[in-house]
């Protein structure tokens, strides 16, 4: 496989890897993938568990349909939190 770096990437590699961060280039960036691959299990199984939270509240009446009025008054709210420059919770950002 071969694989083209944009020339600041490149860069951080090479210095990473004088730097003693990594005994060479390729080491560096199987780290990267590796690293990659991690968040991306890590964010599926959050997803996951949020998946069977939300099951288990249905299954025992815990929910809340969601209705156009509903919809209306999430939107006014997360207005005016931007509005007063609140940040959303990391609970709802993917």
């Amino acid at each position: 496989m071969h694989i083209e770096l944009a020339a600041v990437d490149e860069r951080y590699i090479k210095e990473r890897v004088k730097d003693g961060f990594y005994r060479s280039e390729a080491e560096a960036v199987r780290d990267a993938v590796r690293r990659a691959r991690e968040q991306d299990e890590a964010k599926r199984e959050r997803l996951l568990e949020a998946l069977r939270l939300g099951q288990a509240d249905i299954a025992t009446g815990r929910a809340t349909p969601y209705t156009p009025a509903l919809l209306d008054q999430i939107e006014q709210e997360a207005r005016q939190h931007a509005a007063e420059g609140r940040k959303p919770s990391p609970d709802v950002i993917p």
